[in-house]
């Protein structure tokens, strides 16, 4: 019997498996894209191609962005991205308004890419509401997209999304711990610090932060002392809601024993209805991982209402049912996507509504809602604690139609007015 030879032309198998190999080294994108690495920032304008730099300016709209990148393990690809950011935010002048952005799946600091350029035009509205700050954004660029061709893209979520759950050590949570302190520091308390986390981003900022968060918890005597920075909000996440027990329970005990700002938020999950990524493909790429962590790995159940270790398992936080705890709806589909125009706090300087909701054992109980903008309101769910700092929030489908959110001009409207009550020292609020 004739063997034949694995480059053999007539073995076609084998040139297929050969030529797809070819294919795969082809098309994989770079691995980071922030080359022009410098203390002087790039001057954004018509005639200067800032693409490879890591941090621009951009005079027209008066906002500043840096961008730093990490590897697959959470470190630095080129330090001096980070050493250059913490040095342009070390400004001794006019209060700033940070955000920090981690995006998810598909996704990179290529100048092209749809994120960064959403970004922009997000830090761009920021200014325009906040004339009073210096805007500066972080971007957090890491391989969320490594396969550029479109038939093979869908197979990279597993792999990306366990990079998501342990890239957030080591170098990025230092860079992530270098900027609290820089922005929060004692001698600028009006600085603003916003963290946001958007899909297996979202998984990114929660790996990092969670440690922090409990640690600080136990330390600490309240929600308050636990926060990092001002607020964190997690879009749209693409993460089981077991990964979130653990923080739970850590807040009803310090509540235990220690009154918790409900005014205050620490933690904002923000998911939409109309979400079939997390609501269902998330779900069917859960079921085998889920039934092992489930048996093997229970976690303490509080508040299950009836779900099962393997629904915490298998069902994206966002969608948890018994975790939601607000609801943010458009009053007026016809002014959802017109732009944010209120004031940018929440239940100090908007209207609130009394609202009966029913309570434990059907008693009713009175609510607020908050009126954020016109044709956009929030309210709590029913049998939700009033004085859970972790807020869980349902959005209806006028209010984030699909797994994006930054093109969602009212959405920050509810982010501008949950960064104000996060930051606001209103004992009066506090008490609502």
């Amino acid at each position: 019997m004739q063997i034949l030879p694995l480059y053999n032309s007539h073995y076609p198998m084998h040139r297929l498996l050969f030529a797809m190999l070819l294919l795969l080294s082809a098309c994989a994108p770079k691995e980071y894209f922030r080359t022009e690495i410098g203390a002087t920032p790039c001057l954004a304008s018509a005639g200067t191609d800032c693409s490879a730099a890591n941090l621009v300016v951009d005079q027209q709209d008066d906002y500043a962005l840096g961008f730093v990148e990490f590897d697959d393990d959470g470190g630095f690809y080129d330090q001096r991205q980070a050493e250059a950011v913490l040095a342009w935010l070390q400004d001794r002048g006019q209060p700033q308004y940070v955000v920090l952005y981690t995006h998810g799946w598909h996704h990179n600091a290529k100048d092209s890419d749809n994120n960064v350029r959403r970004f922009k035009e997000s830090l761009r509205d920021i200014k325009l509401r906040n004339p009073q700050y210096r805007v500066i954004g972080v971007y957090l660029g890491w391989r969320g997209e490594t396969v550029e061709t479109p038939w093979l893209r869908a197979l990279t979520f597993w792999g990306r999304r366990s990079v998501s759950e342990h890239l957030g050590q080591k170098q990025f949570l230092d860079f992530l711990l270098d900027v609290e302190i820089v922005v929060k520091r004692d001698a600028a308390p009006d600085n603003r610090l916003l963290t946001i986390g958007h899909s297996l981003g979202a998984s990114v900022i929660l790996n990092a932060l969670q440690p922090v968060w409990l640690q600080r918890l136990q330390q600490g005597s309240g929600d308050r002392e636990a926060r990092f920075g001002d607020l964190v909000l997690l879009v749209n996440p693409a993460i089981e809601a077991r990964r979130f027990a653990d923080l739970r329970a850590a807040i009803r005990r310090v509540g235990s024993t220690n009154s918790l700002a409900h005014a205050n938020p620490l933690v904002v999950v923000a998911s939409s209805e109309a979400d079939t990524i997390t609501k269902n493909m998330f779900t069917y790429s859960r079921a085998v991982p889920a039934w092992f962590e489930s048996v093997l790995n229970p976690v303490e159940q509080v508040d299950m209402q009836g779900a099962s270790q393997w629904d915490l398992a298998v069902t994206a936080v966002g969608h948890f049912r018994s975790f939601i705890t607000h609801r943010l709806e458009a009053t007026d589909s016809a002014l959802a996507n017109q732009a944010c125009i209120a004031d940018s706090t929440i239940g100090a300087k908007t209207s609130a509504n009394s609202l009966k909701v029913a309570g434990p054992n059907g008693v009713m109980t009175s609510a607020l809602v908050w009126h954020i903008a016109e044709g956009l309101q929030l309210r709590p769910v029913a049998d939700a604690p009033t004085d859970n700092p972790l807020w869980v929030v349902q959005t209806d489908k006028y209010v984030l139609p699909n797994h994006g959110f930054m093109a969602q001009k009212p959405f920050w409207c509810f982010i501008d007015g949950a960064l104000s009550l996060a930051v606001s020292r209103d004992p009066a609020l506090a008490r609502n």
